[in-house]
Formats: C-alpha cells, sequence, structure tokens
C-alpha cells in the first residue's frame, strides 16, 4: 500500500481515536482517580459509657476544634478512610465513630434514638464542644437530633446523602418509589428479619449496588466482617425498623419533626455535598436545601449514587477543607 495513503488513512483516524481516549479518560478517570484501595490506616480507641464501649478514631492536633464524623447503615467509621486524610491539617482534631452495633463498638440500644443517646455520651465522655459534625445516610439523622436538643456545643453541620428532613420523616412506604417493595419487605415483622438478618440483604445487595464503582473483594470483606451472623447483623435491623415512615415509630417521627424545625430556623453554618444521580439528597433536593435553610453551601462531588466516599473521597475532602477554612475566624 502507498504510504501515502496509509498516511492519510491514519490523519482521518486519529480524530477519532482521540475521541475515544478522551471519552474512556472522562468516564473512568477522575473518578477511580479518587480511589485508595481497602486498608485502614489507622488505630482505634475505645471510650466507656453507660451503655456501651465505643471505638472511634481520633487523629489530628488533639487541642484543636472537633470535627466529629458519622456514618450510616450498614457502615462504621472505615467509610470515611480516605476522606479524613484529606482533611487532616493544623488546628482540627478528626474523630470518626463506630455507632453501637456497627464497626467496632459494643453495647446495648441500636435503634435511630438509642443511637442519639450514645452519641450524647459519646460526646461528653470526651468531653467536645464547638463541634462540626460531617454525617452520611442515618450519621445525618442522628447527628441533626442531637444537634437540636445540644446546639450550644455545635459549630457547624455537612451532610452528603444524609437521611434527615426532607428525606425523612416519610408519609409512607410507598414513598420509596421503585425502592418500596423492598423498604417493605424490611420493615414487615415476618421478611424483615428474614431478608436483614439470614440474607444479610444490606451488606451483599444494598451496598454494592449504592456504589459506583464496584467495590473489590478486601473492601467487601472489611464491610462483612462486623456481621458474620445472623445475631450480629440485629443492630442493622433495629436501625431500619426504627426509621420514621408513616409516623411510626412515633417517638422517633417527633424527635426528627421537631429536629426539623430547629433545621430550619438555625443559622449555623451547613455544607450540602451532592452527586449525580445520588440517592437521598440528589441535585433537587441540593436546590431545596439552598432555598428553605440558612447559611447553607452546596457543594457538587461528581458522579454518585449513595455511599460517595468510596466513588470521590478526595473531591468530599476538597469540599470539607475548603468549607471549614472558610470557618475558621480571621487572623488578627
Amino acid at each position: 500500500m502507498n504510504i501515502f495513503v496509509v498516511v492519510w488513512r491514519g490523519f482521518r483516524i486519529l480524530p477519532a481515536l482521540i475521541v475515544a481516549v478522551m471519552a474512556v479518560a472522562l468516564l473512568s478517570g477522575p473518578a477511580s482517580a479518587d480511589r485508595y484501595g481497602a486498608a485502614f490506616p489507622f488505630t482505634k480507641k475505645t471510650v466507656s459509657t453507660p451503655r456501651a464501649t465505643i471505638a472511634y478514631v481520633d487523629i489530628g492536633d488533639p487541642d484543636g476544634q472537633p470535627i466529629v464524623f458519622l456514618h450510616g447503615v450498614p457502615t462504621s467509621s472505615y467509610l470515611w478512610r480516605h476522606v479524613l486524610p484529606g482533611v487532616e491539617s493544623h488546628g482540627r482534631r478528626l474523630i470518626a465513630l463506630d455507632f453501637v452495633g456497627f464497626g467496632d463498638s459494643t453495647g446495648t440500644g441500636y435503634g435511630i434514638l438509642d443511637q442519639v443517646g450514645h452519641l450524647e455520651s459519646f460526646i461528653e465522655a470526651l468531653g467536645l464542644s464547638n463541634i462540626v459534625l460531617v454525617t452520611h445516610d442515618w450519621g445525618a439523622g442522628i447527628g441533626l437530633i442531637w444537634a437540636s436538643r445540644h446546639a450550644q456545643k455545635l459549630a457547624a453541620f455537612a451532610t452528603m446523602e444524609g437521611a434527615l428532613p426532607p428525606v425523612y420523616p416519610r408519609p409512607d412506604v410507598n414513598s420509596f418509589g421503585p425502592m418500596a417493595p423492598l423498604f417493605r419487605r424490611m420493615r414487615d415483622p415476618v421478611t424483615g428479619p428474614i431478608s436483614i438478618l439470614q440474607e444479610n440483604i444490606w451488606i451483599e445487595k444494598i451496598l454494592p449496588k449504592s456504589v459506583r464503582l464496584p467495590l473489590d473483594k478486601k473492601e467487601m470483606a472489611a464491610y462483612r466482617r462486623p456481621f458474620p451472623t445472623p445475631e450480629s447483623r440485629v443492630p442493622i435491623l433495629e436501625m431500619i425498623q426504627s426509621a420514621p415512615i408513616g409516623g411510626q415509630p412515633a417517638d422517633v417521627t417527633v424527635a426528627l419533626d421537631a429536629a426539623a424545625v430547629w433545621w430550619r430556623e438555625t443559622d449555623v453554618p451547613k455544607l450540602f455535598l451532592y452527586a449525580r444521580p445520588g440517592r437521598l439528597l440528589p441535585k433537587r433536593l441540593a436546590k431545596w436545601a439552598a432555598a428553605n435553610l440558612k447559611n447553607v453551601t452546596i457543594g457538587y462531588v461528581g458522579p454518585g449514587v449513595h455511599f460517595l466516599q468510596e466513588t470521590s473521597p478526595r473531591r468530599i475532602a476538597r469540599h470539607l477543607d475548603k468549607w471549614l477554612r472558610g470557618l475558621d475566624p480571621p487572623p488578627n
């Protein structure tokens, strides 16, 4: 074949190749580059409270402002392993706890209001004040109820994919849309224990399908570790069955409704991070927050479903770091 024909065809093909390479980079580069792997590079401490022994990560300046990270279901402080290094800086004390029955924390009482009480005892035991809460999933709802009751100890509140108003309380199970049959089953007194305790549906099905990039074997093993038996999964069951749906449980519904009133009125700084498509806090609810809450910063962390810390930890950390710097008092 004539060399000039080969060269000409090469030039014709080149733009298509460039487009293909750019497409691959756009689809996989930024998100996959955010992944660090399964390692948990922290040593946990423990503190005893009246009803529990609570495990937690505590890094940074021990005299600095406490930034407390709260996970949800079915995770633990492990969820924050890639976010914490990007937020650590002089003057900050980073604390990521395991809720009771999750991770390495043990004790009694696993429902939402039980966990509010455990959080209260944990904060008292460590003598924390001027706290920034960074929350996810039911860590947001639990943190919000605590914050509404202890506003004098709160400096700011950040959330991503948080189970808090207006996401919860839910009017009924049908409000979950395509996921309604799943939640109806998990809330049922007969099928709930089967799906959560026996089938381990939260770890084996819901978690992997709620992460944009597949979790590898070591990451899945880390998430499975706290829940090896049906008995060990009771905390997941109690948390899910205590979520306020259709006015039940009444005490949780009342507590979160009261927290929602405070949430709409307080001037405390707030950070809402969202992803596309998201699940609990998509873009439309970030817009709701901007229109209905005071002193709100909105941040976009890229493509993601629910466990955004497994997809975009660096982006989350950058948003948090910038927001936290904005909260710092100006130098004299």
